[in-house]
């Protein structure tokens, strides 16, 4: 059976965004603690620095899964390297919530590619062993 394995052009795709990754663990409730990881969304000024709004779904653990949602706090430094910390709980299920605490990483780049203006530039066929 062979694998295609795709090389993607940088077409003229859409705006690039900067964002920060979350990820860890969430507090012990229970006997039991579920891995959380999402990016940040909206970047919001505030009085010369900025917060973001975050979103997302923690791993099922003990059967149940959480859903979260907050705010991550101030930047603390600036320009590329700058992170920030947070501390929310989740929404509850199986009758309980977790905190989610710690911080973002710096900066991450994202390229959004509209789907019709990826080029594909080769694709090679590889043998699987």
């Amino acid at each position: 059976m062979a694998m295609a394995k795709i090389r993607q052009g940088s077409g003229n795709g859409g705006p690039v965004q900067f964002r920060h990754r979350m990820e860890g663990l969430t507090s012990l409730v229970d006997g039991h603690r579920h891995s959380f990881g999402n990016l940040t969304d909206l970047f919001i000024p505030e009085d010369g620095r900025h917060r973001h709004t975050f979103r997302g779904i923690t791993t099922t653990a003990d059967g149940h899964r959480h859903s979260y949602s907050g705010r991550t706090g101030l930047n603390i430094g600036t320009g590329p390297n700058h992170f920030h910390r947070f501390r929310i709980q989740t929404n509850v299920a199986d009758g309980h919530r977790h905190i989610i605490s710690g911080r973002t990483t710096g900066l991450i780049r994202l390229g959004v590619m509209v789907g019709h203006r990826l080029i594909i530039e080769k694709v090679v066929r590889q043998r699987v062993k």
